[in-house]
């Protein structure tokens, strides 16, 4: 079978061109006026025209990436995003990837894409349900049964070890550790965030983090981070389970805050125009199925949302 480059007929001029125009929209401060440049742009030629295809491909393809250092650099507004844009833009985009994502890492290992869920029963009887664009690893010896989140949020739902001699079940992140004691409870650190969190809705979990170790009881949870443990504040269970159901409760929260969440359930980009991004919003959303969701922003709230492409959105003020 023959495999043919679909851009190997556009002038290489204009592939930097669509390159850069990915780099000026993906900076995060595109005005109507860079838009509508681009517009002109693509509309020069079909070669135009196929180039930009190209580049809304790729930013599909990146967006699909698991979660991990190259999804998080991505999503960080800083000239290193621009830059590995640029790297990524080039034909040696599939052997990066592949090599990124055979770094070796102890364990089973098992991810969802962007907008996924998945459920599944460790060998021990643990129940665990994968958010969205979650990646783990397991590993389970003699001593011990460690889960390790490498990225994303999980529902754990621990059940006792039938090993001879009971083994603990320990919750790792990038930023410490969470034990069951007999419990269900959800561990959070997303791409982008700086911080690890808890939600515990039965039972006990004992974090440690910095050398520092805190209990949280159910209708709790806990931040932590490179500084440890903070103090466990009330929370609120309807809220921070509704993600296993696949919704998002908001109580006057943020629209920009609302919005990056519901970025972490769809492929491309999804904006909040600065005049709308402290909008009070209360509601029940549901995460999988975005696009609803902005549908039900735009009905409720004085909205509209932008689709510059499938993969560019952005909600702006009616």
């Amino acid at each position: 079978m023959t495999t043919t480059n679909p851009t190997a007929d556009i002038d290489p001029v204009i592939l930097r061109e669509a390159a850069d125009w990915l780099m000026r929209l993906h900076a995060g401060d595109a005005g109507p006026a860079d838009w509508e440049a681009v517009d002109r742009w693509r509309s020069t030629s079909a070669a135009h025209s196929r180039a930009w295809q190209r580049a809304e491909g790729l930013l599909g393809d990146l967006r699909a990436l698991p979660q991990g250092p190259v999804r998080t650099a991505l999503e960080q507004p800083n000239a290193r995003r621009r830059q590995l844009l640029r790297l990524l833009w080039l034909p040696a985009l599939p052997a990066g990837w592949l090599a990124w994502r055979h770094v070796s890492i102890d364990g089973e290992r098992w991810q969802t894409a962007t907008g996924e869920q998945r459920s599944m029963t460790l060998a021990d009887g643990t129940q665990l349900l994968l958010n969205t664009g979650t990646e783990i690893a397991v590993q389970f010896n003699a001593e011990t049964r460690l889960i390790r989140l490498l990225a994303g949020e999980i529902l754990v739902t621990s059940a006792p070890d039938p090993a001879p001699t009971p083994r603990p079940l320990v919750i790792a992140t990038a930023d410490g550790t969470a034990r069951p004691i007999g419990t269900r409870f959800a561990v959070r650190r997303a791409a982008g965030e700086q911080t690890s969190r808890v939600a515990v809705f039965e039972g006990m979990v004992e974090v440690e983090s910095a050398g520092q170790r805190r209990q949280v009881e159910h209708g709790y949870s806990i931040v932590f981070g490179p500084d440890g443990p903070a103090m466990p504040e009330k929370s609120d269970n309807a809220a921070d389970e509704a993600w296993t159901n696949g919704m998002i409760v908001a109580r006057r929260m943020r629209l920009a805050d609302l919005l990056a969440e519901l970025d972490r359930y769809r492929p491309g980009l999804l904006r909040c125009h600065p005049e709308v991004a402290d909008l009070r919003v209360s509601g029940t959303f549901p995460a999988l199925e975005p696009e609803r969701s902005l549908h039900l922003l735009a009905a409720s709230f004085p909205l509209q949302v932008r689709y510059r492409t499938r993969y560019w959105v952005t909600v702006e003020p009616a």
